[in-house]
């Protein structure tokens, strides 16, 4: 019950580590809000908090993180319902192969705007409530922000960018009591696993360093170090990057 009495806004609730994660703060306790534009998972999600005893809630907010200008009001009254905020976790995200020289500049662009810029108008919209609370944010990013990722240029800048962005929320705001954090998976078993088919005319071989020992993760792994860094657990881990790859760089 580590997130007994606390309120926590989970992004990407509906399926994946996303869900994982809004399952996990809701079973220690937390009233958690659920962020996503799938509607039906989401209630799919609700149903599963309330038949399963736990201690927490949830409640969905439906929010498309490619509509800039609905987020930040969206995200406010998501807090305002909670009657403020501790945890904040974004985890909503999309990626897939692409060639460098198919990709278009709409699909890098919504890569980045859900992936990057999504990520930051959450922070920004929950900072007010998170600063009041001494709380905790923590993002998601992969490896693929460090390590060199075959046909995955927009997704692995947009990962990138949420690792600096974690590191420079954290020290903007290290005095101030407020924490943040970043998980950084390795391949996982999700759905958006579906979108990595090997584009036509790749090279196999490329695509085999994502998965050198060929173990998949499950979202439950990401879900309960995700829980950790949020946690009082981890009062004192701040501006870090933590991954959660099955020894990938071991």
């Amino acid at each position: 019950m580590r997130f007994s009495s606390r309120r926590a806004l989970v992004t990407g609730a509906a399926s994946g580590i996303g869900r994982a994660t809004a399952l996990r703060l809701a079973r220690e306790g937390a009233a958690v809000a659920c962020l996503d534009r799938d509607e039906p998972g989401l209630a799919s999600l609700v149903d599963e908090v309330a038949g399963s005893g736990v201690r927490g809630a949830a409640r969905v907010v439906a929010c498309d993180l490619s509509m800039r200008e609905a987020v930040q009001p969206i995200v406010r009254d998501a807090i305002a319902a909670l009657g403020g905020l501790d945890v904040l976790c974004n985890v909503a995200g999309i990626g897939g192969f692409r060639l460098d020289h198919e990709q278009t500049l709409e699909d890098w662009d919504r890569i980045i705007g859900i992936n990057l810029t999504g990520t930051w108008l959450v922070c920004q919209a929950a900072l007010p409530a998170l600063l009041a609370s001494r709380g905790a944010i923590v993002n998601t990013a992969s490896t693929a922000a460090t390590d060199a990722t075959p046909y995955s240029s927009a997704y692995a800048a947009s990962k990138g960018g949420v690792v600096a962005l974690t590191r420079s929320l954290a020290i903007n705001h290290v005095k101030s009591g407020l924490r943040v954090n970043c998980v950084a998976p390795g391949p996982v078993d999700t759905p958006i696993a579906a979108d990595y088919v090997p584009p036509e005319g790749s090279d196999l071989s490329l695509i085999g360093v994502i998965l050198p020992f060929g173990e998949i993760g499950r979202p439950e792994e990401v879900a309960a170090v995700i829980a950790f860094l949020a946690s009082d657990e981890a009062s004192h881990v701040n501006g870090q990057i933590v991954r959660v790859d099955g020894g990938k760089r071991a």
